[in-house]
């Protein structure tokens, strides 16, 4: 017997119509729907509730689920209208979007195309050398990832536990469904937990990643296999539904982006969401306002109206340059234009037609096809990139061998004679395509991506003990460094996090769970530096913008006490602290200026007024602490108050605010100069 269909449910419609309102509202960026993200989590619950409540009917008719033809039904409804969103997005990317953005492009084509754009979000943003990249039309995506794989694994464990319990004797079906209930419980405890663990220690990836997001799913499937304890009262039901859509609205007005999220801020709209589903209202004015035609029209077509919007919103104003209420009704009215005709064209011949009744492995197949027709694109993308990358290693190999004179950093020394962009008759490497990937090997081995204090060795086991610590943009010397460190004989120990400078400073920018994550790492580099042998130099820089004043009636004071705290037990112990300045910030539209000037790279400078708009507080603290010096390399960067973005025919800016690893590469004598000119002045060795 085939499984019993679930009535159509008019207010569960209604939440999906208000979450993609809610998402909608957030994405324009109207200011009073701060909290519109909200309307993930509602979707997410309405998820759990419908799939689970599909599947358990589905056992207690067969005893078993069938998983092809459950797939089967999830790709009719799900991949047709993505894959279409994305082929049409990339296209429109690639045209308006500039080259240096398309690696980032391809990489989350590929990875939204095989549900994997969570994991690829989770991992970009424990990065900081992400800070400064462009929003991308695809990020959207990662959403629907978190659910494809909630529909991959949710049956199988559901099948699992039923099977598991069956084969115990004695096992009636309500036992098997208890222990079906237990699970599910379980996996709300225990999901619950890590959301709010993740989201105090690590917020950005906790935000992606289907661990810290499965028990809202679990909240909805919770509903799903207890409808028994539900109320039955006409009054208690439509107080709880009302009591669910205003705190789902009062979650879209009052929470802000500030909130660390999901944790247990995400409790409130999954509750809010419960509720309305728990009060089954099917009379009254509920069910009137959540029938109205305007209301079934936007929950039918809600998920492609989610799919369409953000790249709308994305890449209209890069067409037409329109004011607020203009770009806000312009971009509506085509997000729903286009979410219709999808509805219309690709979902219900695909859901209702002929293609429905496709077997479910021919299905799979197609989208699978389908999928891979999508990923020529990235791959073909990627060729281009490795090629590229190629290119640029051959450039810079050829110019630095042959000892030219204005290459690089050389370029800009007074009284090289040199113009300071380089030959014009040589291109410039890295090129903006792929200035993102020139970063040194130890950026992915040696960044530590908890709050552990690990510590990368590298140059020349036993020898002089120096040490690089900082964040990124300490991090970012690492090549210089390690070229020095096999010169000089030194033993180079690399504690790098991004986003966490070397210092016990509080800064009034900086979110509460970034200060408790970069504060744990710095009490763990301190233990780790006070069990270790001493060291006799220690290279810090931090980005000096982006994190507000030090917190504190005497703000000099407290920046002061936050570094020295730092850096005193190692001083004390004979070390010497090297600070680095931080360099330009150079800001976004960096290489697309360089793509635009190919024969005139100097139309990209910027002014040091604005480069160095924030005072670099490491370096005052530097400047007033005995055993500490600068190594000020400013002058390899600016001169006559601009700062090139092309200098000796090397791109400096990977980003709006990190260096290429082939400009460090060429400041390695400059860096050593200045740091022996800078020990010699404070009478060091």
């Amino acid at each position: 017997m085939p499984p019993q269909h679930a009535p159509f449910r008019t207010d569960v419609h209604a939440v999906r119509a208000v979450a993609v309102v809610l998402v909608l509202g957030y994405h324009l960026d109207l200011g009073w729907l701060r909290g519109g993200f909200v309307g993930v989590d509602a979707f997410f619950v309405v998820s759990g509730f419908l799939i689970t409540g599909q599947l358990v009917r589905q056992l207690r008719d067969t005893g078993h689920i069938d998983l092809p033809a459950f797939w089967a039904r999830r790709a009719r409804r799900l991949a047709p209208a993505a894959l279409l969103v994305l082929a049409a997005t990339a296209t429109a990317a690639v045209l308006l979007t500039p080259r240096e953005d398309w690696p980032t492009l391809g990489a989350q084509l590929a990875a939204s195309a095989l549900a994997v754009e969570n994991w690829a979000l989770a991992v970009s943003s424990t990065d900081y050398l992400a800070a400064g990249d462009p929003s991308t039309p695809f990020e959207h995506f990662w959403s629907l990832g978190v659910e494809e794989q909630f529909y991959l694994l949710w049956p199988l464990l559901l099948l699992t536990v039923w099977w598991a319990a069956r084969r115990r004797r004695g096992m009636t079906r309500g036992v098997r469904e208890r222990a079906v209930l237990v699970t599910v419980l379980v996996v709300i405890a225990a999901s619950l937990t890590c959301s709010v663990v993740l989201t105090a220690t690590d917020p950005a990836p906790a935000y992606f990643w289907p661990h810290t997001r499965a028990w809202e799913f679990g909240v909805g499937a919770l509903l799903a296999l207890a409808p028994g304890v539900l109320p039955r009262s006409p009054r208690v039901r439509a107080a709880l539904a009302t009591t669910g859509w205003l705190g789902l609205v009062a979650c879209g007005l009052l929470l802000t982006p500030a909130v660390p999220y999901p944790g247990t801020a995400a409790v409130l709209p999954v509750a809010a969401t419960a509720l309305v589903i728990a009060g089954r209202t099917e009379t009254g004015v509920l069910d009137r306002a959540t029938g109205l035609p305007p209301v079934r029209w936007l929950g039918r077509v809600s998920y492609p109206l989610y799919l369409w919007h953000w790249p709308v919103v994305l890449l209209l104003p890069r067409v037409l340059d329109l004011p607020t209420p203009a770009r806000v009704a312009v971009t509506v009215a085509l997000a729903a234009a286009l979410a219709h005709l999808t509805t219309v064209l690709v979902e219900r011949p695909v859901t209702t037609g002929r293609l429905a009744h496709l077997r479910p492995r021919v299905t799979l197949a197609v989208v699978a096809a389908a999928t891979a027709l999508v990923l020529v694109v990235p791959a073909v993308g990627w060729g281009a990139v490795t090629a590229q990358l190629r290119t640029d290693r051959a450039l810079a190999a050829e110019l630095s061998t042959d000892g030219d004179r204005c290459w690089g950093a050389a370029a800009i020394a007074p009284g090289s004679g040199c113009a300071v962009a380089g030959d014009p008759r040589h291109g410039t490497t890295p090129s903006t395509m792929t200035a993102a990937y020139d970063v040194d090997p130890t950026w992915d081995d040696c960044q530590a991506e908890a709050t552990d204090a690990r510590s990368c060795v590298v140059g020349v086991r036993g020898g002089t003990r120096v040490a690089l610590i900082g964040d990124s943009h300490a991090h970012q010397w690492s090549s210089a460094l390690i070229t020095l460190a096999e010169q000089r004989g030194w033993e180079l120990h690399l504690m790098v996090k991004g986003g966490c400078e070397f210092s016990h400073v509080r800064w009034s920018d900086v979110s509460a769970a970034d200060d408790r994550r970069c504060g744990a790492w710095n009490r763990a580099v301190d233990r780790s530096l006070a069990a270790a042998a001493p060291y006799s130099l220690v290279f810090t820089s931090s980005r000096a913008d982006l994190r507000g004043a030090p917190v504190g009636t005497d703000p000099v004071r407290s920046a002061l006490d936050g570094y020295r705290a730092s850096w005193q037990p190692l001083i004390d112990r004979g070390a010497r602290i090297v600070a680095i300045p931080d360099t330009p910030a150079a800001g976004s539209g960096v290489q697309h200026c360089v793509d635009t000037h190919p024969g005139d790279p100097g139309a990209c400078r910027i002014s040091t007024d604005r480069a160095f708009a924030a005072g670099d507080r490491l370096v005052a603290a530097a400047r007033a602490t005995p055993g500490a010096v600068v190594a000020d390399l400013t002058p390899s960067f600016c001169t006559d108050g601009t700062c090139p973005a092309v200098i000796g025919n090397v791109l400096v800016y990977r980003d709006s605010q990190h260096l290429t690893r082939t400009y460090v590469t060429t400041l390695v004598g400059t860096l050593g100069r200045r740091t022996d000119a800078a020990l010699r002045t404070a009478g060091g060795p």
